[in-house]
């Protein structure tokens, strides 16, 4: 089992969510409760024992989430404050967002990319994400390959 915090901003304020998982299902920690969840099948979630529609759209440290019929804009914060697309940008380091797996990688060490290109294509929790270019610039580094499992925060390419 695997076990992740992840810190957001959700309509102004700050939020941590612990997930624990493995294999489709889990519990999530968040605000002192704790709520086992499944992954059903693509965009189903059962948590606390009812099933739920969801669908998740990324860009970058952004994420929208549409969950029973509603709308969240979640902003994905570091401990610190900074977000982890102005971390991404300073650096040219390009991360794993969350435990997963490398399924894609759409460009080779010396290309040439522009901002927001997509980069690498990951699987993690049964969706797929696409981590994007956060610079235009040249890819000097790429310190993974398809197949391979990452962890949160390892360090998957460099951008100059």
């Amino acid at each position: 089992m695997t076990s992740r915090e992840i810190h957001w901003t959700i309509a102004g304020q700050d939020v941590t969510v612990r997930v624990e998982e493995s294999k489709g299902h889990g519990t999530f920690h968040v605000a002192g409760r704790s709520l086992p969840f499944r992954l059903l099948q693509p965009n189903w979630i059962e948590i606390d024992g009812k099933p739920h529609r969801f669908y998740v759209r990324r860009s970058g440290n952004e994420c929208t989430v549409w969950f029973n019929g509603q709308t969240y804009h979640l902003v994905r914060i570091e401990k610190g404050g900074l977000t982890k697309a102005a971390s991404i940008t300073a650096s040219g380091k390009i991360t794993a967002l969350m435990p997963g797996k490398v399924l894609r990688i759409d460009v080779r060490a010396g290309d040439t990319v522009e901002e927001k290109q997509p980069l690498v294509i990951m699987e993690s929790m049964k969706m797929e994400s696409a981590l994007r270019a956060p610079k235009a610039g040249r890819v000097t580094a790429i310190r993974c390959e398809p197949g391979q499992i990452v962890e949160m925060g390892e360090l998957l390419m460099l951008i100059e």
